[in-house]
């Protein structure tokens, strides 16, 4: 077990010292710098749409099956709280579209290593995810596969119905895929 964690943290060196000059350390944990940001309320059920310092839409979302608290695991039905970034972008069948969050994130990972729901090796692939910019890996305990996503067609209730993502019409998911850079923060709170 030690030998693993002296590679890990060997390579981790390694990767650091290679780009210490390219890049301060902040970076390697942020996307590039979007003008954008998405602050999502999950007590509101609102999602704001910010361009720097000015809001420029604020839209009417849908949460998970059970709204209260941070995912803790798969299957669970509940929205993630934290700071995410749109990951990827891509057409849905069954949601209209979809922006893919970065969950789990560090703290995410970090929580899991802890409740022995990921190994270390997993919670380093999070950990490598994030510092590549790419999405972390989607099939874990921790659950995956969380974004943000139309209707896909369906019938717009004031309920929560998603397994843990965040809905809004399928008008809103077209203007939002339209305007956001993979990269764009996106902060859940509970207030």
């Amino acid at each position: 077990m030690w030998a693993g964690w002296l590679v890990l943290c060997s390579v981790f060196l390694g990767f650091l010292s290679a780009r210490a000059s390219a890049m301060p350390l902040r970076q390697w944990f942020e996307p590039q710098p979007s003008s954008y940001r998405l602050e999502v309320s999950k007590r509101a059920r609102v999602m704001h749409l910010w361009q720097q310092d000015q809001l420029l839409r604020t839209f009417r979302v849908a949460l998970g099956k059970q709204p209260n608290g941070t995912k803790q695991y798969r299957g669970d039905r509940r929205t993630p709280v934290g700071r995410y970034y749109i990951g990827d972008k891509r057409p849905s069948r069954r949601f209209h579209k979809f922006l893919a969050l970065t969950y789990p994130n560090l703290s995410d990972a970090e929580r899991g290593l802890s409740q022995n729901l990921i190994d270390q090796e997993l919670w380093a692939d999070i950990l490598f995810a994030h510092l590549e910019r790419t999405l972390p890996p989607q099939n874990t305990l921790l659950g995956g596969g969380v974004g943000i996503h139309g209707y896909g067609g369906r019938i717009e209730l004031p309920i929560d119905w998603t397994e843990g993502c965040i809905a809004v019409s399928d008008q809103d998911i077209d203007y939002l895929y339209e305007i956001l850079p993979v990269g764009t923060p996106v902060d859940i709170r509970e207030e």
